[in-house]
């Protein structure tokens, strides 16, 4: 949105509410594949360039960044190209823009 158009206090809510709802979406994404992976978070996380920390972030909600997030993540985890793709489609509608 240009300043010419700002954003209502309802357009900011529900740009708000989506994100939260992708994020949630997107760790429990997240958190299936790590579970279904069988390694302990502590050997997967530093895989992707995380701290348990960071990546349990990322499960509780957290959206990544960029592409290159999203990818390192799934790298990771041994998830598929389609997978991937799919998932950052799902992370571009979140940012409003492809990062």
């Amino acid at each position: 949105m240009s300043d010419l158009y700002p954003l209502s206090s309802s357009d900011s809510h529900a740009i708000s509410l989506r994100r939260k709802v992708s994020g949630q979406v997107f760790g429990e994404l997240i958190q299936k594949a790590r579970v279904a992976d069988g390694r302990p978070l502590e050997e997967i996380a530093p895989l992707a360039g995380l701290t348990v920390s960071e990546w349990m972030e990322i499960e509780a909600g957290q959206v990544p960044d960029t592409v290159e997030h999203i990818c390192l993540l799934a790298n990771a985890l041994g998830l598929s190209q389609s997978w991937k793709s799919s998932v950052v489609n799902h992370c571009v509608e979140t940012w409003g823009t492809r990062r």
